[in-house]
């Protein structure tokens, strides 16, 4: 198996979690579209400007401190894309590969991705792709 046939295997979650996180915050949460997309452009700006340690403490910032709707998709994003040991969030899938076995929260997601150059990379990687599926499917459905 190449690289480039791992990576749009890996894709596939990437689109599946973004239209779960927006059919979520539209549908439960009843946030808007253009809310979702905006909120999301911040974290993605984060994340390239900064990097992904950077764009993990932004998004706990922000699930204890931004406007309610701040609150609502940082949250979200976080128990999705993150989450903790034991919930089926995109980078602690088994198919993603990613060792995040012992990481208990957030913040040691964190520190564990950025021990191994790769999996920092490909989790970045992944956030990226699946943030930007996010803001454009919500801009879709705004």
């Amino acid at each position: 198996m190449n690289l480039q046939q791992t990576v749009e295997n890996l894709d596939f979650y990437c689109v599946d979690y973004a239209r779960r996180i927006v059919d979520n915050l539209r549908a439960k949460e009843r946030l808007s579209g253009d809310d979702i997309s905006h909120s999301v452009s911040k974290f993605l700006n984060i994340l390239h400007v900064n990097g992904l340690y950077a764009y993990l403490l932004y998004v706990l910032w922000k699930r204890y401190n931004g406007t309610p709707a701040e609150r609502k998709i940082a949250a979200k994003l976080d128990t999705m894309l993150v989450g903790e040991p034991g919930e089926h969030s995109l980078l602690r899938l088994e198919a993603i590969g990613l060792p995040l076995e012992k990481a208990e929260d957030t913040i040691a997601a964190g520190r564990e991705l950025a021990r191994d150059l790769p999996n920092l990379f490909l989790a970045k990687e992944l956030l990226t792709r699946t943030l930007t599926y996010v803001r454009l499917h919500a801009r879709g459905v705004a």
